[in-house]
């Protein structure tokens, strides 16, 4: 996800504490710290991961390449996008959990990710 508001919000007031209830570390690149290539960091991330977890509404060339790899891998994706977006001809086909950023927006974007959390992990993971 692109490092902004209000993607940072959704990501420590929805992703992460959503994750955590589930049992699951979520973890992004800017919680890390190193002093290699970020790109690098980013694909051994994914390379450890069980699942990916992509925000994809702003047209980021860096998160289409993440979940592109993610998808090379055959990572279990969550792409979640806020209503109303265009998405890309390539990612457009694929389940896309929409969100709105509102009060009750958040209730249904808790909700909702932690059924594809709940229905990727129920199926289990290969």
């Amino acid at each position: 996800m692109q490092f902004s508001t209000p993607y940072n919000e959704l990501y420590s007031e929805v992703i992460k504490p959503v994750c955590a209830s589930e049992g699951i570390e979520a973890i992004r690149v800017d919680e890390s710290f190193s002093n290699g290539l970020i790109i690098s960091e980013i694909n051994q991330m994914i390379d450890q991961s069980s699942i990916v977890i992509a925000e994809i509404t702003p047209a980021n060339p860096n998160v289409y390449y993440e979940v592109g790899y993610a998808h090379a891998l055959r990572k279990p994706t969550i792409l979640v996008a806020e209503r109303g977006c265009k998405l890309p001809f390539d990612l457009s086909p694929f389940r896309v959990l929409m969100y709105e950023n509102s009060i009750d927006g958040k209730n249904r974007i808790e909700k909702g990710l932690r059924s594809h959390l709940r229905a990727i992990f129920k199926g289990g993971l290969d």
